[in-house]
């Protein structure tokens, strides 16, 4: 099931689903979600008639759109797709081919390239497959691979066990459900060919901090309460995948001016930087917080 929430998004909605049903793997159904839209999203998808099943409702947030559209779908795997995001001709064979050979495991990460004008993904080509297999998330918790919700391929089961993504206004929503999915059996990291075209967007960086700083420090309450599996086995994996979401989003609070918030991510991850001996962090930030900025 090819899950696509939307919010005011008919500008590249239709390109989103061409490239959808553009597909060389055709056993799929597309179940869409409109968060309460106020432009032509809708329109775009009625336009669709039976290709596209789609469900209403008042905005809420993106977690709350995968939510409903996950409970709808009807296929053993879930694919997220965002909804100005475009998809390859090959990408859900590449997941299918692997689905098949390692025995369905639970989580599939695609790799994406960027592009701001889909002209630029004519350059991309179907290289040959290459994946690394672990035994589950946590085990490739060094390689230090980015799971997105808009890239991952999800084993439906396992999902609807989770409770699906938190429905909290943040970002890194996707980063707590694969936490939360990290000792499942089974995860593939897709390294050749590129599965998704993700679009990037001039957008005002301060606010996307803000909500940064706020999912990551969720990640961190999290981690303290013990929501995640694995107990102090697999605490050093864990606290080796949220630190490395941290640094960068403390860094960038930092550089836009959300000082306290940079200040309180250090704080609240010191130890477990200790633990990980991240000696240029530990010492590197308070430099930089300190030098004037330039």
């Amino acid at each position: 099931s090819v899950v696509i929430p939307t919010y005011n998004r008919a500008a590249y909605l239709r390109q989103t689903l061409e490239s959808v049903f553009a597909q060389t793997f055709t056993d799929y159904e597309v179940v869409a979600v409109d968060d309460g839209s106020t432009d032509e999203t809708v329109q775009v998808l009625r336009s669709y008639g039976q290709q596209v099943r789609f469900f209403r409702q008042e905005n809420a947030g993106p977690g709350v759109a995968r939510n409903l559209g996950m409970t709808q779908a009807r296929g053993d795997y879930v694919a997220f797709l965002d909804s100005d995001d475009i998809w390859f001709p090959w990408t859900l064979a590449v997941f299918a081919d692997l689905i098949l050979a390692h025995n369905s495991p639970t989580i599939l990460a695609g790799h994406l390239v960027e592009f701001r004008e889909v002209t630029e993904l004519s350059a991309v080509w179907e290289k040959r497959l290459r994946a690394e297999v672990c035994a589950d998330y946590f085990a490739a918790s060094r390689s230090g691979y980015f799971v997105g919700a808009g890239m991952s391929v999800l084993r439906r089961e396992e999902l609807l066990k989770t409770g699906g993504y938190t429905e909290q206004p943040i970002n890194a929503e996707d980063h707590d459900l694969i936490l939360r999915l990290g000792t499942a059996a089974g995860f593939i990291q897709v390294l050749e060919p590129p599965t998704l075209g993700w679009r990037r967007h001039f957008a005002a960086a301060t606010a996307d901090d803000r909500r940064s700083f706020e999912g990551i420090r969720y990640l961190v309450e999290q981690e303290r309460r013990g929501a995640y599996p694995g107990g102090d086995v697999r605490a050093r994996q864990r606290r080796e995948i949220i630190t490395r979401h941290a640094r960068p989003t403390s860094l960038a609070c930092l550089w836009h001016g959300f000082r306290k918030e940079a200040w309180q991510l250090y704080c609240n991850t010191f130890r477990w930087h200790l633990h990980l001996t991240r000696w240029k962090y530990l010492l590197g930030f308070p430099l930089r917080a300190f030098l004037p900025r330039r």
